[in-house]
């Protein structure tokens, strides 16, 4: 299963239980419910803009995007972390005005456990999904989607034990649940926005700091090399490119030095087959002078055509 039809089976789950959610929130004005139907009408939009994000960050490198278009999962994350604080600060000011109103009320009606039972069944579902597809295709908006429904189990599992004890007299329960959710939904914003701003400046969110282990590894197994001078990783959508500076004796030929990159850059893709570019530069661990035969005039510098 690829990551278009888990992104359309998402959109058209999470559309069924928010109406369902937002219908029995409001029919029986429990704010806890209809919180969490609001949440899972922000799922829709997320599910949404992961389908385009996904469809864009498919297409081919060309001319104007020469190293592909996977940012555009990145931009989708970031994109689902602005959606998920709106709802978590909305449902915030909602709850905390309720509960300081004394707007709350006992439901007696089974509907609100029945549909809230549901809701968790087709969460996990998802979420299980989700992540599953998301760790096989190392794709960032497909995981920020899955932490996201991770959330959403938790939140409904909260609103089902609350609608329980509201049903036996605990009725302030109602807006307190709906502000503990608020919180948790503001968290997890914050969350996918920081891993996505890893990415946009081209760095490596803490838990992804092991693979410079793996390539100074993988490099160290060529005893050609003299000294590593500098490593540098920057994430593509699902896609490492590394850049990497090597020392090696000024008396190899260019022959020779390819040839070790091409080994270099064999043993750094068994270390990690995520690694889509590696780009070594080599220069010579003794320094001499170099008659190299480039002047002005040799090389036409400076002259008009």
């Amino acid at each position: 299963m690829n990551k278009r039809t888990v992104a359309l089976i998402a959109t058209f789950l999470n559309g069924l239980i928010a109406i369902l959610k937002i219908t029995v929130g409001i029919i029986f004005g429990s704010m806890a419910v209809l919180a969490d139907g609001i949440d899972s009408s922000t799922d829709i939009l997320t599910s949404l803009t992961m389908l385009v994000s996904i469809h864009i960050a498919s297409k081919p490198p060309d001319k104007e995007h020469p190293y592909g278009h996977e940012r555009a999962e990145t931009i989708g994350a970031k994109i689902i972390s602005f959606i998920i604080f709106y709802a978590g600060v909305s449902l915030l000011i909602e709850s905390t005005k309720r509960l300081v109103l004394h707007e709350y009320h006992t439901i007696d009606s089974l509907l609100p456990l029945i549909v809230m039972a549901l809701s968790i069944a087709i969460k996990t579902f998802l979420f299980l999904l989700e992540y599953y597809v998301g760790k096989k295709e190392h794709s960032k908006a497909m995981l920020s989607e899955a932490m996201n429904m991770r959330n959403d189990i938790l939140m409904s599992t909260m609103v089902f034990i609350g609608i329980w004890l509201n049903k036996i007299g605990f009725a302030i329960l109602d807006p307190i649940l709906g502000i503990l959710l608020s919180l948790f939904i503001i968290k997890t914003a914050f969350e996918i926005f920081r891993d996505s701003v890893y990415e946009l400046m081209e760095g490596l969110p803490p838990e992804e700091l092991d693979i410079y282990e793996h390539i100074q590894e993988a490099v160290s197994q060529c005893k050609q090399v003299k000294e590593v001078s500098r490593i540098r990783v920057r994430k593509m959508g699902k896609w490492y490119i590394v850049d990497i500076d090597l020392k090696m004796n000024g008396n190899l030929t260019l022959y020779e030095i390819n040839a070790i990159k091409e080994k270099i850059q064999g043993f750094i893709r068994e270390k990690d087959p995520h690694i889509r570019e590696i780009n070594i530069v080599v220069y010579p661990s003794d320094t001499k002078s170099v008659d190299v035969g480039c002047n002005a005039d040799t090389m036409n510098i400076g002259e008009e055509k």
